[in-house]
């Protein structure tokens, strides 16, 4: 009885989005919660914007609606809690790909702290970034130069680390095209990857997904726990399907390697 509670719990808790896997593809079997292989990583960097920073919206005394960052209920250290790593946001509300390379690498003017992201190399990154680029009007072409910048600068401090790309989900807007930029941005990196939750995750516009996992505009605590199992469940699915590829994760940072 206990195990079918705790089935029945998670089954309530993920609703839709756990089903029975039919075909080999990335979260085919719905989201679980799982790390997988994800757990390999010991040390992780999260970019982005608010969705990557735990933000979350409220009202004050004047009833204004406000928005702050809860760092500690970002999918990203809610990957950490889950793998028992340790990670760093590199993150804020309303950042862009260019935006990024000013806060976070070369004044380091941002919310957390002034965090600086050339201080401590990290295993892998998870980028997840375009949708203030977009809807800033960002050119495309700026928006893969300081995409492709953010890269090329990690792998100068850190040259054997593992990129995870997000591509920003479906929903009621035509996000494709950025998209589209971000997957070619993985194909120009060996050591980049893609997340797609736009072709493989669900729709953000479903009430019913809302109605579970969103505070406003915003995720809330529970959306952001989906999405780091969303996150982890994927990259399982990447490293099993490439193990060649992560055979030597844990000499990512060290002198050491397999090859003669």
């Amino acid at each position: 009885m206990k195990k079918i509670a705790i089935l029945l719990g998670l089954m309530l808790t993920f609703g839709a989005y756990a089903q029975i896997p039919t075909v080999d593809q990335p979260l085919a079997g719905g989201v679980q919660p799982v790390a997988g292989l994800a757990s390999i990583f010991r040390t992780w960097g999260f970019i982005g914007d608010s969705l990557a920073s735990g933000e979350h919206e409220y009202y004050d005394a004047d009833g204004k609606k406000r928005y702050v960052d809860l760092y500690e209920y970002s999918w990203g250290q809610m990957i950490c809690r889950a793998t028992g790593a340790t990670g760093d946001n590199y993150s804020q509300g309303g950042e862009t790909a260019g935006g990024w390379i000013e806060h976070f690498w070369e004044k380091l003017n941002n919310k957390n702290g002034g965090i600086d992201a050339k201080a401590s190399p990290k295993q892998a990154y998870i980028i997840a970034l375009g949708v203030n680029d977009r809807g800033k009007g960002v050119s495309m072409e700026d928006f893969e130069k300081n995409y492709c910048g953010i890269i090329d600068r990690l792998l100068s401090i850190q040259p054997k680390a593992k990129f995870f790309l997000v591509t920003m989900p479906r929903d009621n807007q035509n996000r494709e095209p950025h998209n589209d930029i971000i997957r070619r941005i993985a194909d120009k990196y060996e050591s980049a990857y893609v997340i797609d939750i736009h072709k493989f995750g669900p729709n953000y516009a479903d009430p019913a997904f809302r109605e579970l996992y969103f505070l406003g505009g915003h995720m809330n605590a529970a959306g952001y726990q989906f999405t780091a199992w969303m996150f982890m469940n994927y990259i399982d699915w990447i490293i099993r399907h490439n193990p060649k590829d992560f055979a030597e994760v844990a000499y990512i940072g060290t002198e050491y390697s397999h090859a003669k």
